[in-house]
């Protein structure tokens, strides 16, 4: 790991975190030097690899940065300060703008607002780490994740700055994935195989559904970015009599976790709450609506973070609710700390 290169985070187009450190990274031995503006630091990279941390910086773009690299210079250019947002969770992230409700002649261009696809297990998503930071086109939009492409949209228009959503996400991913292996048992939770959800022994999951899998193959691969707010939209696959009840406290967990690694005591979390499901009966019913509320009460357990009701707004028949618009405001909302109101003709009748 001699040869230095730089995390593919980095790229043309990106988005930084405005107000936050910039950290740029990579793996390798020897000497890199970063330039943004008028500001240039220097790193000395190890065998963990280098960290090169500029000044918070407000709002703005478009900027040049320049990394030499053991004297190979990279330039990235158009790359812009506003909002970053993580996508964090399961397939109701995932979802496409194509397969939701909105119609294709309200997608729009939108310069200031782009999409860094993280490395996935899974096949089949129409962006790859190695597409960098895809500009929203009325071309591309439809493969956006809807809730991504919609939450930025409003922030990119009501707070009239660029927008980078990094996906991080994983359909049926249970929530142990997403922290190292062994967290929750640290914290005191052990649950058997039978305490939990089909979907961890699901032969068809395993790929990512085993303890700490898609931390580090994901989570990892982002850290220490400086990011604005977490989505965290998860848990159907962790509905369970057994696992429902302890759901706040491992979510708590992944949240602490998290902060610790993204170098954020204070990261704040929008937690959205699963919608209704009419499929459920019986026991599983009990165990939807537990984690419904471990969902609302972890806002109270945790500072900055917000829980989402999306239960009014979104359908019940479909586990993965094609309105996603409605819900979208809410989150935007939260994030930007100003109500956006709904149209009489946006409620669900």
């Amino acid at each position: 790991m001699n040869e230095l290169t730089l995390n593919p985070l980095f790229r043309s187009h990106m988005v930084l975190q405005a107000d936050k450190p910039v950290r740029v990274f990579g793996t390798g031995n020897g000497t890199v030097t970063v330039t943004l503006g008028n500001i240039t630091v220097t790193a000395v990279a190890s065998s963990t690899g280098w960290l090169a941390e500029l000044p918070a910086m407000p709002y703005g773009g478009p900027y040049t940065i320049s990394i030499s690299l053991g004297g190979h210079i990279i330039t990235l250019e158009d790359v812009w300060v506003g909002e970053v947002i993580v996508l964090a969770g399961q397939s109701n992230l995932q979802f496409k703008l194509n397969t939701s409700t909105t119609p294709p002649e309200k997608w729009q261009d939108i310069s200031r607002l782009r999409l860094f696809s993280s490395p996935r297990l899974e096949e089949g998503e129409p962006f790859k780490p190695e597409d960098g930071w895809v500009v929203c086109t009325k071309q591309n939009a439809g493969d956006w994740p809807a809730l991504g492409y919609l939450v930025g949209e409003l922030i990119e228009a009501k707070k009239d700055v660029a927008v980078g959503i990094i996906t991080c996400y994983q359909g049926a991913s249970v929530i142990e994935t997403w922290v190292p292996e062994g967290l929750f048992a640290a914290g005191g939770i052990s649950l058997t195989d039978e305490d939990k959800s089909y979907s961890h022994r699901c032969p068809q999951y395993q790929v990512w559904n085993n303890d700490g899998t898609l931390y580090h193959y994901v989570v990892e691969k982002l850290l220490p970015y400086s990011v604005g707010h977490v989505i965290w939209y998860q848990g159907e696959s962790d509905v369970s009599p057994g696992e429902s009840p302890v759901y706040a406290r491992e979510l708590c967990m992944l949240i602490d976790c998290w902060r610790e690694v993204f170098l954020d005591a204070t990261l704040p979390f929008v937690v959205v709450q699963l919608a209704d499901l009419d499929s459920n009966t019986g026991e599983f019913l009990e165990a939807w609506r537990l984690l419904q509320q471990e969902q609302l009460d972890v806002q109270h357990m945790r500072d900055a973070v917000t829980t989402v009701i999306c239960r009014d707004v979104c359908e019940s028949y479909d586990i993965h609710p094609p309105r996603k618009a409605l819900l979208a405001k809410r989150i935007a909302s939260v994030i930007l700390g100003q109500p956006i109101p709904f149209e009489p003709d946006e409620m669900l009748g």
